[in-house]
């Protein structure tokens, strides 16, 4: 589990999304038709990021998925 907690006290609702959505962008490579990955694995993992911002509660922490096998 990736975890984050507040520090600043700013909108880190606003932060959250922007961590979840640098863990997107950084796991674009794992889908790519030629990736030696698990496909299946990252696609639940980068579905669980895209699901974080109605599943999370706002509050002074956040934990988001690991990726598949550590990668």
């Amino acid at each position: 589990m990736i975890a984050y907690v507040d520090h600043r006290g700013d909108d880190f609702e606003a932060t959250m999304r922007a961590m979840r959505n640098l863990l997107l962008a950084g796991s674009d490579w794992a889908v790519l038709p030629d990736a030696p990955t698990d496909k299946q694995a990252w696609e639940t993992y980068r579905q669980q990021l895209r699901d974080f911002p109605a599943t999370w509660t706002v509050g002074p922490t956040a934990e988001f998925p690991d990726p598949p096998g550590g990668e």
